[in-house]
């Protein structure tokens, strides 16, 4: 029997002939998903390492923001603050919270709030890449902080602005010392310029012989040349003196001292100004042992008891007291003098500070003797302080350590 088995034998070459087909695209496809997976891993890792660039780059900025020593910020278009640092909270003296709840406008002066603004603009126009000025702030208790700023602008993708980077250094005390400097040159000018005029015209009047026949009148100027020439050396001695004492360059002799003989040395040099003035000096010293440079207390102790004398009216009392507060000493320098009004109590102890610009002239003083007395007693680690009544005197106090 011969049966056809043609159909079959075909259908199953078409069969196997699939079978190769599907094992080879089986094979394809499976290439192709080892492939994609080889290829998902790599950009997998790829990203995860791109999240962690990106981690430790933000790690590194809020440190750099948080721990720099200067105040940084950033500032949205409608300046108000976004973000702050540690170092600008403790400028101006607000928590991160309230700063984070004001404004530019808020914490500048409004002396320089305008020209701020203005700056700010041109940053937005493009018109400038970054701005660097000085400027003032207000501190949280109202006064006002100069401050050197600096800022530019961070604009997006498009170009367009997005917020303020403004970096704060605090210049103060700069700008402070700077002042500072340039009232005590231009003081000292003017001090130094009086009594060598006053020497100048007295002695160019001899010179020219225009006195010659008037001997009283020649030894009237050559007496006000002699004073003010003795004012002159007083005042670059005092100058002197002050810078030393404040630049601790001038040394303290200290050793054990007895008050009482430092109050009779200093009470002794004065006994004839006193007298002079018919000023009678009430002592009532104590004995205690201070360990102290004896020249500059009796310095001091001169300073203040000739203050007393110059400005109290004759006959009037000045006395002079000390007591033991336990572990210090209090020196007490009372009068019945004029008085000084409030608000100078704190301003005669600072260089060419006088209650009344006259009393240079009137009174022979240069204006420094005080401030020399606060540095004495500073750098022997004690204090000097005034309290006044005006029309009734004034009490000056100065504390020494015990030995």
């Amino acid at each position: 029997m011969i049966r056809d088995i043609s159909d079959r034998k075909r259908t199953e070459e078409t069969l196997k002939q699939s079978n190769q087909q599907l094992e080879t695209r089986v094979i394809q496809r499976t290439s192709e998903l080892s492939q994609a997976n080889t290829q998902l891993q790599l950009e997998l890792s790829d990203r995860k390492r791109a999240q962690f660039a990106l981690l430790q780059s933000e790690e590194l900025f809020r440190n750099a923001f948080t721990f720099a020593v200067n105040g940084l910020a950033l500032v949205g278009l409608d300046r108000h603050f976004l973000r702050v640092n540690p170092a600008l909270c403790g400028l101006l003296g607000y928590t991160e919270t309230e700063l984070l709840g004001l404004t530019l406008d808020e914490v500048t002066d409004e002396t320089d709030r305008e020209t701020y603004r203005n700056n700010l603009n041109r940053l937005i126009l493009g018109e400038v890449q970054s701005i660097q000025t000085e400027r003032r702030y207000l501190h949280k208790l109202g006064y006002p902080l100069w401050v050197m700023g600096s800022t530019s602008l961070v604009r997006g993708f498009q170009g367009e602005p997005l917020y303020f980077v403004s970096q704060i250094q605090d210049i103060n005390e700069h700008r402070i010392a700077e002042q500072v400097k340039s009232d005590f040159i231009s003081i000292v000018s003017h001090e130094l310029r009086t009594p060598l005029a006053s020497i100048r015209g007295s002695l160019g009047l001899l010179a020219a012989g225009a006195l010659d026949t008037n001997p009283e009148s020649s030894r009237q100027m050559l007496r006000i040349a002699a004073i003010e020439s003795d004012r002159l050396v007083r005042l670059v001695n005092d100058i002197l003196s002050l810078d030393r004492l404040e630049a601790r360059k001038l040394p303290l002799e200290k050793q054990q001292c007895n008050v009482a003989d430092l109050i009779q040395q200093a009470t002794r040099s004065l006994q004839s100004l006193a007298e002079e003035n018919n000023i009678a000096i009430t002592l009532i010293p104590n004995t205690i042992e201070i360990w102290a440079d004896p020249d500059r207390i009796v310095q001091v102790l001169i300073n203040l008891l000739s203050n007393a004398i110059k400005f109290s009216p004759p006959k009037s009392p000045i006395t002079l007291k000390v007591q033991n507060l336990g572990g210090q000493i209090i020196f007490q320098i009372q009068d019945r003098g004029r008085g000084i009004p409030a608000n100078k109590r704190e301003a005669i102890f600072g260089r060419f500070q006088q209650v009344d610009s006259s009393d240079a002239r009137q009174k022979g003083g240069t204006g420094l003797g005080l401030a020399i007395c606060r540095a004495i007693a500073q750098q022997h680690g004690g204090q000097i302080w005034v309290e006044s009544i005006e029309g009734e005197g004034s009490t000056f106090y100065f504390t020494l350590p015990i030995v």
